[in-house]
């Protein structure tokens, strides 16, 4: 009977708090564990000469390893961002960076065309032409000043030519002097002040082509100055016959 007592007793688990959460499969392995003898102090004065080698001069410091292990994870991690999802972020964001950048010279480019444009062909008035104080002369003498101009200035000739249309559409009132109107007002305005639908549909191309070469930055060709010339004559003997008998080259 002792020696079944004994038995039992070697086969129970040694006291612990902690073994009482463990399987039973392994409170014997844990018991055989905690029966083992404690591992000899070790002595610090032993260790100063390890200490004392190189590559252990900051063994001493406390911590150290972890400090630099949570170093590398972190360099580590840093590194797979930028290789990963941290590069494809980037190169998503480079590239609608340059999208917005080409937009922004884009627009920019067309602005500076569209600006170039409008200073090219800015709106034709008569107050442009003309002195406000200014009154038009005789249709002929407008169309003699453009023939004589022609040869050494054309831009300046059609200038002549255009008054001499404006002068003979005001003496048959088909416009008003008050010298404030753009050609294309003017052009407008014929049907309301009684001018004849083949009037208006001869001025209104003449006013177009006017405006187009006159403020433009090219020269006038000579050769269509002249044909200018010519069709504001034509028009102007329908207006105002006295232009006839001057006569033109």
């Amino acid at each position: 009977m002792s020696w079944l007592v004994l038995s039992l007793a070697l086969a129970a688990p040694c006291e612990h708090p902690a073994l009482s959460m463990l399987p039973e499969q392994r409170q014997a392995a844990a018991c055989d564990l905690l029966s083992q003898p404690a591992p000899p102090a070790v002595d610090r004065a032993t260790l100063s000469p390890l200490f004392e080698r190189s590559g252990f001069e900051r063994a001493r410091q406390r911590n150290t390893g972890a400090v630099h292990a949570l170093l590398a994870q972190l360099e580590h991690w840093i590194r797979k961002l930028l290789e990963s999802s941290g590069a494809e972020t980037y190169s998503n964001v480079t590239r609608v960076v340059v999208l917005v950048l080409a937009l922004v010279i884009g627009g920019g480019v067309t602005l500076r065309f569209l600006s170039r444009r409008r200073q090219r062909q800015p709106a034709t008035t008569t107050r442009a032409l003309l002195a406000p104080a200014l009154v038009l002369d005789d249709p002929a003498t407008h169309l003699a000043r453009a023939e004589t101009m022609l040869a050494a200035a054309p831009r300046e000739a059609i200038r002549e030519a255009l008054l001499s249309l404006l002068s003979a559409l005001e003496r048959r009132r088909f416009a008003r002097p008050d010298r404030v109107k753009t050609n294309r007002e003017l052009a407008l305005e014929l049907p309301a002040r009684g001018a004849p639908p083949e009037l208006v549909r001869t001025v209104a191309p003449l006013f177009t082509w006017f405006d187009r070469a006159f403020y433009s930055l090219e020269a006038v060709p000579p050769a269509e100055a002249k044909r200018f010339i010519d069709d504001v004559r034509a028009l102007a003997v329908t207006l105002h016959p006295a232009v006839a008998s001057s006569g033109g080259s």
